[in-house]
């Protein structure tokens, strides 16, 4: 083990995260019921179909995962209703007229040729009858292709395709029947992905804005006006979840330094009560071992990053055989104990270095700068002796090595490390 020691902290908020999953895909299915409201209004604006609404779910930002899910289950029954009628509603625009649709009602083949050319026919009436089989199937086929794909095109381009099959109604020619048709399916091709590309866009700006709720306001704010305007928001995805990861670090400091507290009064060290929010605010806090001993462990929480450290001090030089002993004993008994509780408490530590005991004397902090462990400025001399006895009695309990020393008075302090500099900012 080690005197000293460096971590890389991870705490996941499970609810917290469930709620940011729940509101991302909420967010798609938004984006989604917009863009199908959209397709109603230019299917019925440019052929008169029936009405398709689509609702748009909303919730309160105060949402629990309960209720988001819920909302997020109504948005997909709605969004895929309203997929549904916009499928029959396309069918019925692109239908065959009424005697192409007569004919394949009574059982007859879908691209049966208007007559049959019989042998002694005209050439010239051979090529019309030529020109009703191509045109009729073709006709099929642009029926089928855009009772399939139409719903999916963008809405924009629904007038140039009823163009087409109006043109390809009234083709002369077999070839020009051919032409329209493979015209009309490139058309439509192209259409659905531009129609997807800017539907996966919209979704995942909806996803993205929303997760910015999470990020610090000025990189929220500058973030999500980049977002909206970016033509694929993709290339920020990146940077979206690198401003969350950093708000999420700052606001889980206090989550760490609340365990870190509980962890170290469940192993009855002299914490502060203040230790907690001093240590959130990137302070840096010696926590005594008792009153007597003179020794003390020094943690700091990295201000940008999720790091913490853990390192042996003393308020004054010590022996170095008693320096050793008291480095050993909190090493081996005190540093693997205090890790495995922070872990059991829902915190992630990851040692990332450490300095084995015995390296390096105890660090000795600067002046001014040790800890009180609350004992009052004019306490009696019997009331000293009295701790001292009881301190003497704790380290035989706890093993530790004795430490030779001259009694002294210590004034009142905060348990920070460093807390004037804080303040003075």
């Amino acid at each position: 083990m080690s005197n000293s020691a460096a971590y890389e902290w991870t705490y996941v908020d499970v609810e917290a995260e469930r709620r940011r999953d729940l509101r991302a895909r909420l967010a798609q299915e938004i984006s989604r019921s917009r863009n199908l409201r959209g397709q109603a209004k230019s299917l019925r604006r440019a052929y008169g179909t029936a009405k398709v609404d689509v609702h748009v779910v909303s919730v309160p930002g105060s949402a629990d995962s309960s209720e988001l899910a819920a909302a997020l289950a109504s948005a997909r029954a709605v969004n895929e209703r309203a997929e549904a009628e916009l499928a029959r509603a396309a069918a019925d625009v692109w239908s065959l007229p009424d005697t192409g649709k007569q004919a394949r009602d009574d059982g007859g083949p879908a691209a049966a040729p208007a007559r049959e050319a019989r042998p002694g026919t005209a050439p010239a009436a051979r090529r019309t009858d030529r020109t009703d089989q191509v045109r009729a199937a073709a006709l099929v086929e642009a029926e089928a292709l855009l009772t399939r794909d139409g719903p999916s095109c963008e809405p924009a381009d629904l007038p140039v395709f009823a163009r087409r099959l109006d043109a390809l109604r009234r083709s002369r020619t077999a070839e020009e029947a051919r032409l329209l048709l493979h015209d009309l399916g490139v058309l439509v091709h192209r259409s659905t992905q531009r129609q997807r590309d800017a539907l996966r866009a919209d979704a995942l700006r909806a996803r993205l804005l929303d997760r910015l709720e999470d990020a610090e306001p000025a990189e929220r704010k500058r973030l999500a006006e980049a977002v909206r305007e970016a033509p694929d928001p993709s290339r920020l995805e990146g940077e979206v979840d690198l401003a969350v990861a950093r708000a999420d670090t700052a606001r889980h400091r206090s989550t760490v330094a609340d365990t870190l507290m509980r962890v170290l009064r469940e192993r009855d060290y002299a914490v502060g009560e203040d230790f907690a929010d001093l240590l959130a605010e990137n302070g840096s806090v010696v926590v005594p071992f008792d009153e007597t001993d003179g020794y003390g462990l020094r943690l700091a929480l990295a201000a940008d990053r999720p790091g913490l450290s853990t390192v042996l001090v003393a308020e004054e030089a010590t022996d170095p055989e008693t320096d050793r002993e008291v480095q050993r004993w909190f090493c081996e008994e005190q540093l693997p104990g205090i890790e495995e509780a922070v872990r059991a408490h829902g915190v992630g530590l990851a040692r990332t270095s450490a300095l084995p005991p015995g390296v390096r004397p105890t660090a000795v902090v600067p002046d001014g700068t040790w800890p009180d462990t609350g004992l009052a400025h004019d306490r009696t001399g019997e009331d000293e002796d009295e701790d001292e006895g009881e301190a003497a009695d704790q380290r035989e309990r706890d093993g530790r090595p004795e430490r030779r020393r001259t009694r002294r008075t210590r004034p009142a302090r905060s348990t920070t490390y460093g807390q004037e500099r804080q303040r003075e900012r």
